[in-house]
């Protein structure tokens, strides 16, 4: 293990002092949870987190190269991002039962317009680009995924959504 002077300062008997390291820096990571999820995840989620990285960082602490502060920093951003990506939001339909029979027609029908001109655009992709719209948009899978079910790198994922996307905003005449 590489030791800094802050490190250091958290060894006893050539380990991390894991308990000292709970104490001190347990309101940092509540501190950058709320600054980032605000209200977005519950109690119980935000101290999972907390735990899960005190716990990776007990894990790989004969790793360690950077200061502990930004190497729980690290953790609890990346940890917050899963927990966001893994959030399911469910709405109560019937909060919305009475809005239906007020709702504008016309906005609908002008939006079910848009869609069919977008759809149109689909149908004029080659079937590899074709694909990775439908995986992506329409079954919501992840460019990862998309990448290793057609065998391509996921740099050239992105690139041909990117390309995908331009080529059919120029054809629809919206935006650059």
């Amino acid at each position: 293990m590489q030791i800094t002077n802050e490190i250091e300062n958290y060894i006893e008997n050539g380990k991390l002092n894991l308990e000292r390291i709970v104490k001190d820096f347990t309101p940092y990571i509540k501190a950058i949870i709320n600054n980032i999820v605000d209200n977005n995840l519950s109690y119980e989620d935000k101290e999972e987190i907390i735990t899960d990285a005190f716990f990776i960082l007990w894990k790989n602490q004969n790793k360690l190269t950077t200061s502990v502060k930004a190497y729980l920093a690290g953790i609890t951003k990346n940890l917050i991002k899963e927990k966001l990506n893994k959030k399911v939001i469910t709405y109560d339909i019937s909060d919305y039962e009475n809005s239906i029979e007020n709702c504008n027609i016309e906005f609908f029908k002008e939006e079910r317009k848009e869609i069919s001109e977008i759809e149109k655009s689909f149908e004029k992709l080659k079937k590899i680009d074709f694909d990775i719209v439908t995986m992506f948009y329409y079954s919501s899978k992840s460019i990862k995924d998309i990448a290793k079910e057609l065998n391509m790198s996921e740099i050239n994922v992105k690139t041909r959504l990117f390309r995908i996307r331009k080529k059919i905003k120029k054809e629809l005449g919206v935006g650059d």
